[in-house]
């Protein structure tokens, strides 16, 4: 028995590796899909800060802690990386970018000028524009809330309404994997341009987004789970927070 075993593994070995998969055919210039993010597809290199941007860095932890308590939007850059994946859908005039997370979708529209700054209204994903060159598409994005969305960046750096995105897709691997290559300019924050790579693997065959987790900040069971590890001094800044339903702060 143990020798038939070895012969069969032996006649695979001679055989080599199984035949590679037909994959679909695909255009560079169409980023449209379903992308996710593996454990290992995040290269994100520390953020140099200036002393005001070190300076401040605790704060925005502590800002960042509370918007999770209270169920605050992502906004960019956290929905690009949402623990779900990102739906693509590129047309003539945008390409739209979704995930089922609690924040607003991006629009990344195609044409070569931002809206003027006296009628902009920040957002918590800011103002995108984008074009291509080459086979490559880059996106430009301004215009970000001072309070809307979650702040930090990955790499320890936070955004302000100074804060400048640059964004470089490019497809690799025959269409498989979405390359997406994020540039952080910010004179407050940042004392040279911080940039970092995510590697998005594309679904292949059917597959229907699922529905986003729900985040309910008035469950006070959440609640107390995600305070257990606040600092005293945090838990009074996130109680100071809290704001009653249908009222405003």
């Amino acid at each position: 028995m143990v020798a038939a075993l070895l012969a069969l593994v032996s006649q695979a070995h001679a055989q080599g590796p199984p035949p590679a998969l037909a994959l679909p055919a695909f255009d560079l210039h169409d980023i449209s899909g379903y992308w996710e993010l593996g454990p290992d597809d995040r290269s994100v290199p520390p953020a140099v800060l200036t002393d005001v941007g070190i300076a401040k860095l605790p704060g925005q932890r502590d800002l960042e802690l509370i918007s999770k308590r209270y169920c605050r939007p992502l906004g960019t850059p956290a929905m690009m990386d949402a623990g779900r994946p990102l739906a693509i859908t590129q047309g003539r005039f945008e390409v739209l970018i979704t995930t089922p997370a609690n924040t607003a979708h991006r629009h990344l529209l195609l044409r070569d000028k931002h809206t003027p700054i006296e009628i902009l209204d920040p957002t918590s994903t800011g103002d995108s524009i984008a074009h291509w060159e080459g086979d490559m598409l880059v996106a430009d994005t301004i215009g970000f809330h001072e309070k809307e969305g979650r702040m930090l960046i990955p790499g320890g750096a936070y955004r302000t309404t100074e804060s400048h995105l640059v964004e470089r897709y490019k497809l690799l691997k025959n269409g498989q994997v979405l390359s997406v290559t994020f540039t952080w300019t910010d004179p407050k924050v940042l004392a040279q341009p911080h940039t970092y790579e995510f590697w998005y693997h594309k679904i292949v065959g059917p597959y229907e987004q699922r529905a986003g987790i729900g985040c309910n900040p008035w469950d006070a069971e959440r609640g107390a789970f995600i305070d257990r590890g606040f600092s005293p001094e945090l838990k009074k800044k996130s109680d100071a927070a809290m704001v009653a339903p249908g009222t405003a702060k």
